[in-house]
């Protein structure tokens, strides 16, 4: 009967230990990449999603059980190992567009949802099509974080270290005076980066690097090459559907390997 019970607990502990890193390394997290807003679904660009199209599409993650996350909530999960709610999304949101702020902001702050905005450092304020402080203000303390998109929106893989790093000191200084608070996370201007770019990320400060790489990102992914999902002006709730399925495939297939 001993050698029952020890067999069991054997078998147990080996099936647990089998299964928790499975469960914990593969979770896949899709970050959407969003740039400008428009009321006009007929004058948008590639850049470009009419307000009525992204409304549609978080109230659909609402009503189907998505949770927003932040960025300190994603950083946690990449370097911490937690969990997050099993249908975890991340919103972000580049340049910094007036648009952010009448479009998108009123619509997330209904939803009582979460974003992220990477803010180019030196247009706060400087046009009538970019976001000034008081704007950016209001929408960090109400869950539309901003963080860093560098200073002068600088295409970092194509210049030499120092500079790089020039670039992402300015725009997190700036920023961090800005905001009274930590600025730790950077996404790269048009997507272009290096490893001396990442060696400058880290050596600034920022704890995180997102890319313009399409895929979805786990825990087991670099911490400076987050990838992420373009969001356009052809994406409809079919198109979003079809990108949230993609990672529960992936998911699937993974955990089904390391099982």
């Amino acid at each position: 009967m001993k050698n029952k019970i020890a067999f069991v607990l054997t078998l147990i502990i080996i099936l647990s230990c089998k299964v928790a890193p499975a469960k914990t390394q593969t979770q896949q997290i899709p970050v959407f990449m969003y740039h400008m807003l428009t009321t006009d679904s007929h004058k948008t660009n590639n850049l470009t999603i009419s307000q009525s199209a992204f409304r549609s599409q978080m109230n659909y993650l609402k009503t189907n059980g998505y949770t927003t996350i932040t960025m300190d909530q994603f950083y946690d999960s990449m370097s911490k190992k937690i969990i997050l709610p099993a249908k975890s999304v991340l919103i972000t949101f580049d340049d910094g567009y007036i648009s952010n702020y009448k479009l998108a902001y009123p619509i997330l702050k209904a939803n009582k949802q979460k974003a992220t905005l990477f803010m180019i450092s030196h247009e706060v304020g400087r046009t009538s099509d970019s976001m000034n402080a008081k704007q950016l203000l209001e929408m960090d303390i109400n869950g539309f974080r901003v963080e860093s998109h560098t200073d002068w929106h600088e295409n970092l893989g194509s210049l030499p270290y120092a500079k790089q790093l020039n670039a992402i000191r300015a725009a997190k200084t700036s920023l961090e005076k800005l905001l009274g608070r930590k600025v730790m996370y950077l996404a790269y201007p048009c997507g272009s980066y290096n490893t001396n770019t990442i060696k400058a990320a880290h050596a600034a400060g920022c704890n995180l690097g997102l890319t313009t790489n399409e895929g979805f990102t786990s825990r087991l992914d670099n911490p400076y090459r987050i990838n992420r999902i373009y969001m356009g002006p052809s994406d409809n709730l079919k198109t979003l559907k079809h990108k949230l399925d993609y990672g529960k495939q992936l998911m699937w297939h993974i955990n089904t390997y390391l099982l």
